[in-house]
């Protein structure tokens, strides 16, 4: 099961491009890549559920933890947002990302 807002929007692309493809096998293959993504985490967790409800388990031990993390990295991402930083970081890392030769923006 996904979450409607986070699955709605992507669906629709998908579907729409799909629509929009020359033959139907390549709207099949679309949506079959779409589906595949969406059920492999769910097919992985369920081969491997021993293992994962070990993992499970790690998490719901930290829970309180990864909280507390998630909601610094939220508070930090806003005053960045709210100061105007992350713009200037963006171009920052964008900058180094250009002198490694990794510039992903005008590759395509």
């Amino acid at each position: 099961m996904a979450w409607t807002p986070c699955v709605g929007p992507t669906l629709g692309a998908i579907l729409s491009a799909a629509a929009l493809t020359e033959s139907v096998g390549h709207g099949a293959i679309l949506l079959a890549f779409y589906s595949a993504g969406l059920a492999i985490p769910f097919l992985a967790t369920a081969l491997a559920f021993n293992r994962m409800t070990t993992a499970f388990a790690v998490v719901k031990r930290h829970f309180p933890v990864i909280i507390g993390v998630g909601g610094t990295v939220l508070i930090a991402m806003g005053i960045l947002i709210w100061t105007g930083e992350l713009f200037e970081l963006n171009i920052k890392a964008q900058h180094v990302l250009d002198s490694l030769g990794l510039d992903f923006f005008n590759s395509f």
